[in-house]
């Protein structure tokens, strides 16, 4: 009986160090971030934006979603977002990879406060 036990303590903590080695469950949504700024540039006289995404977890994310209600830029995003009424979802390729950015620009009147609402956190590919 020892000896299942023993195993099974052995399997427990094994796992648990596999896990913590690919980074599992040590990400939260907060873990993302996202930074603008003014580019300086003008286009049709409205400024130019600069939006960074940045995922500062040790593992890969997945699906991030943003809050973008109103939003609306001079110019194409699309490669970047895609809007489905309220929410835009990040399509900057599958993945957002560990202490990585996704950047992009957007023009318009005023800054839009982005702000991350869910996103699939420590993906396996």
């Amino acid at each position: 009986m020892a000896s299942n036990a023993c195993k099974l303590l052995c399997l427990v903590l094994s796992l648990a160090f596999v896990t913590q080695l690919e980074g599992y469950g040590d990400c939260q949504l907060s873990d993302i971030i996202v930074k603008q700024s003014r580019t300086g540039k003008l286009v049709q006289n409205k400024p130019e934006w600069e939006m960074k995404v940045t995922n500062l977890c040790s593992c890969k994310v997945k699906n991030v979603k943003l809050s973008c209600a109103g939003f609306s830029s001079v110019t194409r995003v699309d490669l970047y977002l895609l809007k489905v009424r309220d929410v835009c979802l990040l399509r900057s390729g599958t993945y957002a990879y560990p202490h990585s950015d996704i950047v992009f620009t957007y023009v318009r009147d005023t800054i839009y406060d982005f702000k991350v609402l869910s996103a699939d956190l420590c993906v396996a590919t």
